[in-house]
């Protein structure tokens, strides 16, 4: 593959590593892969004799059928109750749990995305031929988000929100900002479809923090606008979000919230045998094809899993026009093991990603006196990221009745210049390799206190900068936290939360050719961060949580350092090498009620951050006149400087659910988030989302789902002088979506964009173009995509 060799060649060039140590590297890595692979499929015996502990005689199995017409529902998770083995039902509805001591009479619940969750006391009697029927709920009732709550206790702090599989397929795009843009306190900040990322209540960048099952992911999303995510949509399997601080658990970056893609490429649950599904997608405003496939292959205690992705896009189009170099094509593939006993569930996996996509970035060039031209864009962002991720779960009986252990080592390579370039042209090379970790110890109740949990985690990161435009040093960092997560119950309806962090990051620069040994750099920060929430539930109906927090974020290199011309994001770069930690004190309150018919949410919050760091576009002339090391390769450039200044933000928003009938339902989502600076100097923050609504109708049946969505977007010109305003706008989508097959096995969704084909702009593109006359001081926004029609086809056996 292209990454491997592109791979080694960065290996043996620079570095004070020898050649042979260097090449070395990738082989340990994948060796180390492999034989955790190898060592759990082909234990020892202790681990056989332990994987077969269980009595294969104490089976308990049955059906899950849908109470209107009895047809059996495949995909039902049925779990033994608390917290034991688990199964998926298949294709005719069946499952099969084997090592419960049926004789003792387990009790199991059934959970399925739709369905009303019910939990089954199984008679001795029975457990050879349980028949449990599940009643469909229109309305979506809450469910636990282990990302905001490692307890899982069921008690809310905050506001959070999660995506299934199925939900997924109805928000697919070609990136994880772009599906999710529209959802409660949720945006997209875009340089193109493909590395558009999300944006939580106005935050974004590094205070942003996108994880994969739990872990930092090893690439470079988050620290300019033209990076991606590295995991295609079709790879993800659900989706939560936390809106609102949450260093208390994931440490500096989680200031604004946290994004945790679940990807499971280790099977967490199976039924013995072979099953999978496969899922093809195709969109017409940039003519996108993907595919993607899984396969899984189990028994009572082991199955294997393998996963097989790839899209092709070419560049997008608005009403009136191409959108040049926009264009994206992904392969991802993974192979995983999950293993499971009676007291011991965890797995492995290898994943690869591939991502090549342009960055419709456009400039002016000088072609006369006073006569320019626009330049159409022609640069290249090319991906590549390996990783190896652990996962494992004992239950011990005791007072500290589980731990919990997860891990993700990545190597990540990211190019950025035009397409095919000779190895001494290459403009930036980015080599990232990152090892994250978190333990978790979980206790029983003790005096006043509820379960809680104890958590380490460990950080590692390696950065290395080249290229003939590498305008910031590398850095190895290095992060060790501990942390503790407390519930108090002060009455049946009455829970407070508690919960502190001690961090400490150790952080040393990386010299490069721009960047002598000299002038390197280290720096030590201890951070405290610490969360106090309550949560009460005047009834069955009704949940009110509320949470004070305190967070933090680290200055990043590139933050301090940046010291010229950042080709990606087409503009120079300047650093401040005094930037301190920023400090942020946040308030969160959220009303939620949920019945069978109805479900309402209102949040409202508050952040005040100090030494808040911000970007300021500088006059062209002042930038002219700065002796910056990494010179620009065109006329004109943009120049931005990061600044520190105290900060506020505050905002909220409102989600209400109705069924009328039997089958309808009507949504409305309202967001609305202000962010401004504190101190001397009073004006809007940049990048703030405009005030946005929307109104869903829909009809949903057992079959499948029709509706139609308006989305509503205020003007923006609460902006800073050196941003652009843009105007509101309204779109108009339509949805529609069929289950066919026996037990629902197939699922189509058509979804059709933009319907009126409305020219519109989005506040959060940085998308920028020159038009007539051109002139370096006429910019404007780009249009955002026309009418697009979606179509995604999943198929599960």
């Amino acid at each position: 593959m292209r990454f491997i060799g592109m791979f080694l060649d960065r290996l043996t060039t620079d570095g004070g590593a020898s050649a042979t140590a260097r090449s070395a590297r990738i082989a340990r890595f994948l060796a180390m892969a492999l034989a955790a692979l190898m060592a759990v499929a082909l234990a020892p015996d202790t681990l056989q004799a332990a994987l077969q502990s269980a009595p294969s005689d104490d089976v308990v199995r049955g059906v899950v059928v849908n109470s209107d017409d009895r047809e059996p529902l495949a995909g039902v998770r049925v779990q033994l109750l608390p917290e034991g083995p688990a199964a998926l039902t298949d294709a005719e509805g069946r499952f099969e749990l084997r090592g419960l001591s049926a004789a003792e009479g387990p009790s199991l619940r059934f959970t399925l995305i739709g369905y009303r969750e019910r939990t089954v006391e199984v008679s001795p009697e029975d457990a050879e031929s349980v028949e449990v029927a599940l009643v469909r709920s229109a309305v979506m009732l809450d469910e636990v988000i282990a990302t905001a709550t490692p307890t899982r206790s069921g008690a809310s702090y905050q506001a959070a929100q999660a995506f299934n599989a199925e939900q997924l397929q109805r928000l697919s795009g070609t990136s994880l900002g772009e599906m999710l843009d529209g959802q409660p306190g949720l945006a997209s900040r875009s340089f193109g479809a493909a590395p558009a990322r999300p944006v939580i209540r106005g935050f974004d960048g590094e205070r942003l923090l996108v994880l994969q099952n739990g872990e930092r992911m090893g690439d470079i999303q988050e620290t300019a606008p033209d990076h991606a995510v590295t995991l295609d949509p079709m790879a993800m399997d659900r989706i939560e979000v936390v809106r609102g601080p949450a260093s208390l658990l994931y440490g500096s970056s989680a200031m604004g919230g946290v994004v945790n893609i679940l990807s499971r490429d280790s099977p967490e649950v199976w039924s013995p045998g072979l099953s999978g599904g496969f899922s093809l997608q195709g969109a017409s405003q940039n003519e996108m094809g993907a595919g993607s496939g899984r396969l899984v292959y189990g028994t009572d205690r082991w199955a294997l899993s393998s996963r097989l992705t790839y899209r092709d896009a070419s560049d997008g189009s608005t009403p009136a026009q191409t959108i040049p170099n926009s264009y994206s094509r992904t392969l991802s593939t993974a192979l995983g093991l999950g293993v499971r006993t009676d007291r011991f569930e965890g797995g492995v996996s290898i994943s690869y990603h591939d991502n090549d996509y342009g960055v419709p970035e456009f400039a002016v060039e000088q072609v006369g006196d006073d006569e320019f031209v626009e330049e159409e864009p022609d640069m290249e962002v090319r991906i590549d990221r390996l990783n190896v991720s652990t996962r494992a779960r004992w239950e011990t009986g005791r007072w500290l009745e589980e731990v919990s252990f997860r891990s993700s080592i990545s190597e990540s390579l990211q190019e950025e210049g035009e397409p095919d370039p000779i190895p001494e042209e290459l403009e930036l090379e980015i080599f990232t390799q990152m090892a994250s970790s978190t333990l978790m110890l979980h206790h029983r109740p003790a005096g006043f206190l509820d379960r809680g949990v104890l958590g380490f985690n460990h950080l590692l990161k390696n950065q290395e900068v080249d290229g003939i435009e590498a305008y910031h040093p590398g850095e190895r960092l290095t992060s060790l936290a501990a942390f503790t997560f407390q519930e108090v119950p002060l009455s049946d309806r009455v829970r407070l939360q508690a919960g502190g962090r001690l961090e400490n990051e150790w952080l040393r620069t990386v010299e490069n050719r721009f960047f002598p040994p000299e002038e390197s750099f280290e720096d030590t920060e201890l951070n405290v961060a610490w969360s106090l929430g309550l949560n009460v539930q005047p009834d069955e109906a009704w949940e009110i949580g509320t949470q004070v927090a305190r967070n933090h974020r680290n200055p990043t290199v590139l933050e301090r350092y940046a010291d010229g011309w950042h080709a990606g994001a087409t503009r120079v770069e300047l650093g401040d090498p005094t930037l301190q930690a920023e400090i942020g004190h946040g308030v969160d309150l959220f009303v939620r009620r949920a019945t069978e018919r109805t479900r309402m949410e209102l949040a409202a919050f508050g952040n005040w951050i100090d030494d808040y760091i911000a970007l300021e576009t500088l006059d062209r002339v002042a930038c002219n006149d700065i002796d910056y090391r990494v010179r620009p390769d065109r006329d004109f450039p943009n120049c931005v400087q990061f600044f520190a200044t105290d900060a506020r933000m505050m905002g909220a928003e409102a989600q209400v659910d109705l069924l009328f009938g039997r089958h309808m339902q009507a949504g409305l989502v309202v967001d609305v988030v202000r962010g401004d600076r504190r101190g001397d100097v009073s004006e809007p923050l940049p990048f703030i989302p405009p005030f946005r609504t929307s109104v869903r109708l829909a009809r949903e049946t057992e079959s499948g789902i029709l509706g139609a969505t308006v989305r509503h977007a205020r003007a923006q010109d609460r902006v800073p002088g050196d941003e652009l305003s843009t105007a509101g706008h309204t779109l108009l989508n339509l949805e529609a979506s069929r289950r066919l097959g026996p037990a629902a096995r197939h699922l189509v969704t058509i979804r059709v964009d933009n319907v009126l084909d409305t020219r519109y702009q989005d506040h959060l593109s940085v998308v920028r173009r020159f038009p007539e006359p051109v002139s370096p001081d006429n910019e404007s926004r780009f249009d955002m995509p026309g009418r697009n029609i979606n179509v995604t086809y999943r198929w599960l056996f």
